[in-house]
């Protein structure tokens, strides 16, 4: 035969050739019926002792199938190379045909022949479906023999359909994985649409009928499985969204457009007026110029938007905050320099008066930068307290009359901004403007309902239009219902301001 060997034995150990191999699990792997029967069909179709499916690595030969070896070789199935003729078959990548090995320059001094009693050897590659030998079927005889060409096509034939076999198991192996990692990406998938809020549909233009995932069903509030829930979802876009959610479907829906839907609007929740923000997208698919089939997804972005909503609040209270500090301060200086009699009791009483306002702003300030945990734990009556005493200008002028009750850092800061509004208010404004106004304020728990009611009487006759219809007023509205849950009313009455608040209690 033609030496095959190489000096560092490259086509046995080559990477690609064992990455082949090994993604078969075959090697030392036990007997299956589907490669005996091949060798004992082998052996009896050609008269032979022996029969084998050799698998070859860097390394040794392993005996996926044999019969007719002798012992121990039959228990162990496998030898090292020095024991292989098969090993030539890989290293050659074609059919090897010996008659009596012992005259064989090449074969000569293998060892199988001594141990395995290997003459006559006939061996056709057994290939993978990427071309890679694998390793060698072979009919062995332990005397010469003249094989033929017949015999050899024979060979072929048995070796192709073991090929077969192993095309159709690296095919399932690799639609196995791919299922898998489709799993994988899926439960990704799904995992990053619950993270981030967002759930996925796919709706058929032309029957109507729509898939929607779990996701989107909680989103919209809607039971899962629901029948026609695009109708139903469109029904809950808020009355003012939906001129805009028709001019971007048709813009969707328009072939002679991009295809694309996007629209940033508010959900009813209910028959009240709660409602979340969601981003709605979709891409349109044509056919011609028939619109087919819409795909996208919705995300909850309320978070999103309730951060840039506090962002512009936070920006318009820092400029509402600054006005209302120089005016108040003015009118600190102005009340504490017509009550002093000396310099160093104006300048006692004013840095009294100023410790108070810090104090009263330390108090609000976690509400507007929503820093909740900065807030201390306090009641009620302390809140009011501490807000009310930079604007008294007599100890009187402040009645407060309720129940003892505990407020959380949550709930402080929130109370502490809506009750600083009122005070700053009144001290523009209404009853703390002079020393003659007084401030009522009562409040009581009762049936899980916390009532609040601030009164002025004694300050000038205004409307106080100035401080409730503007910021003050859209930061009352914002922190009472959409903080704190609850709601109020304000009345103006000829004899003063009048502000009542009801907010949920537990």
């Amino acid at each position: 035969m033609k030496d095959t060997t190489d000096g560092d034995g490259c086509a046995l150990k080559s990477q690609k050739r064992l990455a082949a191999l090994d993604s078969l699990s075959l090697m030392d792997s036990p007997p299956e019926e589907i490669f005996d029967r091949a060798v004992r069909l082998a052996t009896r179709m050609l008269g032979v002792e022996v029969g084998l499916l050799s698998l070859v690595d860097g390394e040794r030969q392993f005996f996926k199938a044999q019969i007719g070896l002798p012992a121990p070789y039959a228990e162990s199935r496998e030898t090292p190379l020095s024991h292989s003729f098969c090993q030539h078959v890989v290293r050659g990548g074609a059919p090897l045909m010996v008659r009596d090995a012992r005259e064989d320059p090449v074969l000569q001094s293998n060892l199988a022949i001594r141990d395995l009693n290997v003459i006559a050897y006939l061996g056709v590659p057994v290939r993978a479906t990427d071309g890679e030998v694998l390793g060698s079927f072979c009919a062995i005889e332990g005397k010469p023999r003249d094989w033929t060409n017949e015999e050899r096509a024979i060979l072929d034939d048995i070796a192709a359909g073991i090929e077969s076999e192993l095309a159709f198991r690296t095919e399932s192996a690799t639609r196995s994985a791919q299922v898998r990692e489709q799993r994988a990406m899926r439960q990704r998938l799904d995992l990053a649409l619950q993270s981030g809020s967002m759930g996925t549909y796919d709706l058929n233009l032309e029957t109507g009928v729509a898939e929607w995932d779990d996701q989107l069903y909680e989103i919209w509030r809607l039971p899962v499985g629901s029948t026609n829930p695009f109708e139903a979802a469109v029904a809950k876009i808020h009355p003012e969204d939906m001129d805009a959610h028709e001019a971007a479907f048709a813009k969707a829906m328009d072939p002679a457009g991009d295809g694309l839907y996007r629209l940033e609007m508010r959900v009813l929740m209910g028959p009240s007026e709660d409602y979340i923000w969601v981003l709605s997208t979709g891409i349109v698919t044509f056919d011609s110029e028939t619109p087919t089939r819409m795909v996208g997804t919705v995300q909850d972005i309320s978070d999103r938007k309730r951060a840039e909503e506090h962002a512009l609040l936070l920006s318009q209270e820092l400029n509402h905050r600054v006005k209302n500090l120089f005016a108040i301060t003015n009118g600190i200086i102005s009340i504490t320099a017509r009550e002093s009699k000396t310099t160093r009791e104006m300048a006692d009483a004013l840095r009294s008066r100023i410790v108070s306002l810090s104090s009263a702003h330390d108090l609000v300030r976690p509400a507007i930068a929503r820093d909740h945990n900065a807030a201390a734990e306090t009641d009620l009556a302390t809140l009011m307290q501490t807000i009310l005493a930079p604007h008294l200008q007599t100890a009187d002028q402040a009645e407060l009359t309720g129940d003892f009750i505990a407020l959380g850092a949550e709930q402080a800061s929130s109370y502490a901004l809506v009750l600083h509004e009122l005070a700053t208010n009144a001290a523009k404004y209404g009853a703390l403007t002079g020393t003659d106004g007084r401030v009522k304020i009562e409040w009581r728990v009762n049936a899980g309902t916390l009532s609040l009611n601030w009164f002025e009487t004694g300050g000038p006759q205004t409307d106080q239009t100035n401080g409730t219809a503007g910021f003050g007023s859209t930061l009352i509205d914002l922190t009472v219902k959409r903080q704190l849950f609850g709601d109020y009313e304000i009345e103006r009455k000829p004899e003063g301001f009048c502000f009542r608040m009801t907010l949920p209690w537990s």
